[in-house]
């Protein structure tokens, strides 16, 4: 392979000032992290012998990677993430090109040889990074992507995958009550580190915010956040037989069949049993959310609340911490009171419970919840089982609609845009043609309206009538250009 850093693609060429590329290796799905770092450094290692031999030293090597100063000046920097291995290769001017060029032509050479996983290069032009996949042992410029968002109540979760259904990047911003601009703000979010060579061929959105993130993508694909969720979980963990998963405001168990959602149940009536449980406690203690699951791993004795009601399980909260009762044990009992109200709630036989089981959602990050569930369930069985919380497990709905899009859409896709998207605006307005549709509701139903620039593109929470009535109205067939609101009543291009 003949690495000429002028002619690697059709298009580029390096500033003096902007010496270095990546290579990138996304982590398989293994159990547990330590698990595919290694593996994922087992397949480089290789390229790592071959580094290693050259007329220069390893400065640094620990858990957080390792670094290699050549000779000829070519840095080489290994950095394991959370969910991929970056390498880094830089390298300074040197007397003789022509020798870094061949050490690169061979650093390029041994990636492109590993032909059992996905590789990813990424090369830096000014500001910008554009990928390129590794397809038979050449470096492909023709990086497509589907993406998925999950609009929820407490969060917006977004993500983009490739062709073979490795995440690229993912998102994850607060709702904040205001989903359309939280919408516009998490895709900006993800197109910022995606490369900018990259073709989106299909969207997909679930969630309880589904109909208005539809409308701004003007997606492909809509699923229920059960089959969202089992899609995810399913592409990384095959073998998975029940799935929990326990968001901000609700918590579902999904149990699987032969590699499919077989059936399912979802708590949203009380909050016990979700993320907010813990937002309140965390609250009343004034103590960061982020750092509950580790203090709770502390505890002596966790507290065991009397009640699993959020009402009376602060009344008992303030009441331990008048006795004296340390932190670590009132918020290991907090943890173990979400764990017995998820079980209870959701009607789970903890006995009956087939194994692999994965942890995930937004509270699946906390490890004092985690044990928590681990506990309850080895308490019913005599026997210690480990729940399995897999990569972008805060995002999985996303993931799982990104399934969707690539396998539903087949590169067909109405994807707004990400340019067109961020010029959206939104505008609220009652119906005025209540009258002319002839509406005998004694409410006048309140609008959403979705304008680029002037240009209406949807309106949302409109009954049928009242499409119907400005098909006539607002859409005329000599227009250049048809909006979404057109399309809906048949008049669109």
């Amino acid at each position: 392979m003949d690495f000429k850093l002028e002619q690697i693609t059709k298009f580029f060429s390096y500033p003096i000032n902007d010496r270095h590329f990546f290579y990138r290796v996304p982590y398989r799905f293994l159990n547990k992290k330590d698990e595919y770092v290694q593996d994922a450094f087992n397949d480089l290692q290789q390229f790592i012998n071959l580094i290693s031999k050259q007329d220069g030293k390893v400065i640094n090597e620990n858990d957080t990677g390792m670094l290699f100063k050549l000779r000829n000046g070519i840095h080489i920097k290994i950095e394991p993430k959370r969910t991929d291995l970056w390498i880094k290769i830089s390298y300074e001017h040197s007397s003789d090109e022509q020798h870094v060029k061949n050490m690169l032509n061979q650093i390029d050479a041994e990636i492109a040889s590993i032909n059992c996983r996905v590789v990813y290069k990424y090369i830096k032009k000014d500001k910008d990074l554009y990928g390129f996949f590794l397809k038979d042992g050449k470096w492909d410029d023709e990086l497509v992507g589907y993406i998925g968002l999950d609009a929820g109540s407490i969060s917006i979760n977004t993500a983009v995958i490739d062709e073979f259904g490795t995440v690229l990047e993912t998102d994850y911003t607060f709702t904040e009550g205001d989903v359309i601009n939280n919408v516009k703000k998490s895709l900006a979010s993800v197109y910022e580190k995606l490369p900018r060579n990259i073709r989106i061929l299909g969207s997909g959105v679930t969630g309880s915010g589904h109909e208005i993130s539809g409308a701004l993508l003007n997606a492909d694909v809509y699923e229920t956040e059960l089959d969202a969720h089992a899609k995810a979980a399913l592409s990384l963990a095959p073998e998975a037989k029940v799935i929990f998963d326990i968001g901000g405001q609700d918590s579902k168990v999904m149990y699987i069949e032969d590699g499919m959602l077989a059936d399912a149940s979802m708590n949203k009536k009380c909050g016990a049993g979700t993320g907010s449980f813990l937002n309140a406690q965390a609250s009343r203690l004034g103590i960061p959310i982020e750092q509950f699951g580790e203090i709770s791993l502390q505890a002596k004795k966790p507290y065991r609340f009397s009640s699993m009601c959020t009402v009376f399980v602060g009344r008992d909260l303030i009441a331990e911490q008048a006795k004296g009762n340390t932190k670590e044990n009132i918020i290991a009992g907090l943890h173990r009171s979400l764990a017995m109200n998820f079980f209870s709630t959701l009607g789970i036989s903890k006995k009956k419970l087939q194994t692999p089981i994965l942890f995930q959602g937004g509270v699946a990050s906390n490890i004092g919840v985690k044990k928590a569930l681990e506990d309850c369930i080895e308490e019913s069985r005599g026997e210690k089982v480990e729940l399995i919380v897999p990569m972008f497990s805060n995002v999985m709905g996303a993931v799982g609609m990104a399934l969707f899009a690539r396998s539903e859409t087949e590169g067909n896709t109405k994807f707004r845009g990400f340019d067109d998207i961020s010029r959206i605006r939104s505008e609220f307005s009652e119906c005025s043609s209540k009258n002319d549709i002839n509406c005998d509701s004694e409410k006048i139903c309140d609008l959403v309206k979705l304008y680029i620039g002037d240009r209406l593109i949807d309106t949302l929470y409109a009954c049928n009538g009242y499409y119907q009535y400005h098909k006539g109205h607002v859409c005329h067939e000599n227009t250049d250009a048809f909006s979404e609101e057109c399309k809906k009543v048949g008049m669109g291009a």
